[in-house]
């Protein structure tokens, strides 16, 4: 088993570069559409809209197709890694989007107000007062999404890239048992799940404090003396 996990380990290390670009080029994308979304002027919603459904209405395997066979037909030629970069950024995007417009909506009126009070410029009000509070209510479902952008990185292997999978199945077949190998690159997309959910709910709690546990106080005992029926009966 140690060997074939050894045997996976250049696999995982594209399968999390290959995540963390995604999430690079999405995440912020998916903030400003999702910005766009909530607050934008009707002449950029709908374009924007119209962008995010594309994006959640295609398999993901569709369009890293789209980007790696597509392009080249209109003379953009790019390596499997850029093209599942590009097709993964505008996934998370699409998806992202709604999550930004959702946390920015559920954060008060009244933080609004206070900005148009406290006569802050929109952008400074934004990034200080109402961004924190929207990526405290973003952050689980984000996380929840980076968690299945990781476990869609096996697509990686369907335009030739060797992350996890594509080595699990290569070797697998030289051997003639890829059981083994899969199960072990199974062992891997849950062991970075967990740990990503774990760092997740970590975060939430030094951010939210609603979040952490309630700490129970202890009633305060009587200082002078303890109730018997003996004291009861001398009260009386």
């Amino acid at each position: 088993m140690m060997e074939n996990l050894t045997l996976l380990l250049p696999g995982l290390a594209v399968s999390l570069r290959l995540l963390g670009l995604a999430l690079l080029v999405g995440l912020p994308l998916g903030l400003l559409a999702g910005v766009a979304l909530f607050n934008g002027p009707r002449w950029l919603r709908w374009p924007v809209a119209a962008l995010t459904e594309i994006g959640r209405g295609f398999p993901a395997l569709v369009t890293v197709y789209l980007v790696y066979f597509g392009f080249p037909q209109v003379g953009v030629v790019l390596n499997d890694m850029a093209a599942l970069t590009v097709a993964f950024g505008f996934t998370t995007a699409s998806y992202t989007a709604d999550l930004f417009r959702s946390a920015l909506a559920s954060v008060p009126k009244a933080q609004h107000e206070a900005i148009a009070a406290l006569a802050l410029p929109p952008l400074r009000g934004f990034a200080l007062i109402l961004l924190p509070q929207a990526l405290r209510h973003a952050l689980p479902a984000l996380v929840g999404f980076a968690v299945i952008v990781f476990q869609a990185t096996a697509l990686a292997f369907s335009i030739g890239l060797k992350e996890m999978i594509g080595i699990a199945y290569d070797e697998g077949t030289l051997r003639f048992d890829v059981l083994p190998l899969l199960i072990a690159a199974a062992a891997f997309y849950l062991a970075v799940s967990l740990l990503l959910t774990a760092l997740a709910s970590s975060l939430q709690r030094r951010l939210d404090p609603a979040a952490r546990p309630a700490t129970r106080r202890r009633a305060p005992s009587c200082p002078s003396r303890h109730l018997t029926p003996t004291t009861l009966k001398e009260s009386a």
